[in-house]
C-alpha cells in the first residue's frame, strides 16, 4: 500500500422493514456486525497511512527533498559513459535503473562535511553477476552544497572504463573478488524459494567488523539480499549479494552462488575502513584496504562537490 486508505468497499445486503421487537433486535445485530466489519477494514488499512520509517513526521517538504536527492544520484549515474573490454563484445553494460540499496549513516561524518545524509548503491550490468557496484554518498557541507563520494567496486575479471562529464575516470583492469567453494554447504535446492532460504542460512555463517579511525564496530547482516541473479552461460544456477552494514551503511558485500551441485562464496569491500571477516568463527582476509586514488584500482573512491536541491 502506498500511503492511502484501502479502496476496498464493504457492501451490505438490503434490510427488510422492521417488524416489532424481534425485527429491531435483528436490525441492531446487523448494524453491530456492519460496524464491526467497517472497523476491521479500517484497522487493516491503518498501516498504509503511516509514513516509511516515520518519515511522515516532517511532512511533504521532506518527502520532496528525499525524491530530489534520489533524482540527483540517478542523474549522476546516468552521466557515466561505459566501455567494456570483455572479449569480442562491443555492447557496453548498462546500469539498472533503480538502486540496489538506499541508506544513510549519522554516525560517520566525512572530512570537512557533516554526517552521511543519503546514499545509494547501483548495479552495473542488467543480467548475471554485476560487472561492478557503484555507491554514491552525499555529505552536506552547508545548506546549499555537499560532497558526493563515489565508491567503485569491480566484480568482473574483465576490464572496463567509466567516465563522466565532470572528469571522473575509472578504468579497472580486474577484480579483487575471488570465488571459492563454501565448505560444509548443503546441495542446492531445486526451487528458487528454497535456495533463498539456504542462502540466508549460509550468510549467517559469516561475520564482519569495520575499524573506522580506531573505533571497531560489529557489522550486522541485512537478511534480505540486495541483488539476486542467475547466469546459465557462466554455470550460475542462482546467485545473491548480501551486505554487512553499520546500521544500514554497507561495509562488506558477500556473494553466494551455486551450480546444480555446489555453493561458492566471495567477499568484497564497500568501505575505506579497515575490514575484518570470519567464516564459522575463523578469520580470513577480506580484500585489502584501498590505497590512494589510482584510476585502475579494482576498488577506489573519488569525490566531487555538488549543489544540493533547494
Amino acid at each position: 500500500m502506498s500511503g492511502h486508505l484501502s479502496s476496498r468497499t464493504v457492501f451490505y445486503p438490503p434490510r427488510r422493514p422492521a417488524r416489532g421487537r424481534r425485527s429491531a433486535e435483528r436490525r441492531s445485530g446487523s448494524d453491530w456486525r456492519g460496524a464491526a466489519i467497517l472497523l476491521w477494514t479500517l484497522w487493516i488499512a491503518l498501516p498504509a497511512v503511516v509514513g516509511r520509517g516515520g518519515e511522515d513526521a516532517s511532512g511533504p517538504a521532506k518527502d520532496e527533498s528525499v525524491k530530489q536527492r534520489l533524482e540527483l544520484m540517478r542523474n549522476a549515474i546516468d552521466d557515466f559513459q561505459v566501455r567494456s573490454f570483455e572479449g569480442e563484445s562491443t555492447e557496453p553494460p548498462k546500469f539498472r535503473n533503480r538502486p540496489l540499496l538506499r541508506y544513510d549513516d549519522q554516525t560517520r561524518p566525512g572530512d570537512g562535511a557533516q554526517a552521511l545524509l543519503d546514499a545509494t548503491a547501483w548495479r552495473l550490468g542488467e543480467t548475471g553477476r554485476p560487472r561492478a557496484i557503484v555507491t554514491l554518498e552525499i555529505y552536506p557541507v552547508n545548506e546549499a552544497t555537499a560532497v558526493m563520494t563515489y565508491e567503485f567496486v569491480s566484480l568482473s575479471p574483465w576490464a572496463l572504463e567509466m567516465k563522466n562529464s565532470r572528469g571522473l575516470l575509472w578504468r579497472p583492469a580486474s577484480t579483487e573478488l575471488t570465488m571459492a567453494p563454501l565448505p560444509e554447504a548443503p546441495k542446492p535446492a531445486d526451487t528458487k524459494r528454497a535456495r533463498l532460504a539456504q542462502m540466508r542460512q549460509l550468510a549467517r555463517r559469516f561475520a564482519s567488523q569495520a575499524d573506522w579511525r580506531g573505533e571497531k564496530v560489529e557489522c550486522r547482516l541485512l537478511t534480505q539480499p540486495i541483488d539476486r541473479y542467475d547466469d546459465a552461460a557462466a554455470g550460475i544456477v542462482d546467485g545473491a549479494i548480501f551486505v554487512f552494514a553499520n546500521g544500514t551503511n554497507p561495509e562488506m558485500g558477500l556473494v553466494l552462488e551455486c551450480s546444480e551441485e555446489h555453493w561458492s562464496y566471495g567477499v568484497f569491500r564497500l568501505t575505506a575502513a579497515t575490514l575484518f571477516a570470519q567464516l564459522d568463527g575463523k578469520s580470513f582476509d577480506p580484500p585489502s584496504k584501498r590505497a590512494g586514488n589510482p584510476v585502475e584500482a579494482p576498488t577506489v573512491g573519488m569525490r566531487l562537490s555538488i549543489d544540493l536541491p533547494e
